[in-house]
């Protein structure tokens, strides 16, 4: 595994880590109903995992920066990782937009939580096969 390949899954595994301890976190943690001050929670996990996100990419040099592009046919695991991470943030945010205009529900997060399970089996499958 190149340095590069071991960037991208340190980074990915951050991002895991934090989806999972913040969905985690907002389903146990806010009772039966949410109410809509309990959005800032789900604001501030989609921060926590975009902003480190951007700065990382923001201080790629160009050429690692360009080589992004082959990522799906190099190392499609990673790229499925990724894809995945980034559909569990987008939930989050949905739920975090849906929540603070009619409080209550929780669906939205169900799927993040689900979006959770599967990039850490894809995570799994990958350190295994070394893929």
């Amino acid at each position: 595994m190149s340095g590069f390949d071991a960037f991208l899954w340190r980074v990915l595994h951050r991002v895991l880590l934090l989806l999972t301890l913040g969905v985690l976190g907002l389903l146990l943690g806010l009772g039966p109903s949410p109410g809509r001050v309990d959005s800032v929670f789900g604001l501030l996990i989609v921060l926590f995992v975009v902003a480190p996100i951007g700065v990382r990419l923001w201080r790629l040099p160009p050429r690692a920066r360009a080589a992004l592009s082959s990522l799906p046919r190099r190392r499609p695991l990673v790229f499925v990782t990724a894809v995945l991470l980034a559909i569990t943030t987008a939930l989050v945010a949905w739920w975090t937009l849906f929540n603070a205009l009619s409080p209550g529900t929780f669906f939205p997060l169900a799927l993040a939580l689900t979006g959770v399970i599967v990039a850490g089996s894809t995570t799994l499958l990958a350190r295994l096969t070394r893929l």
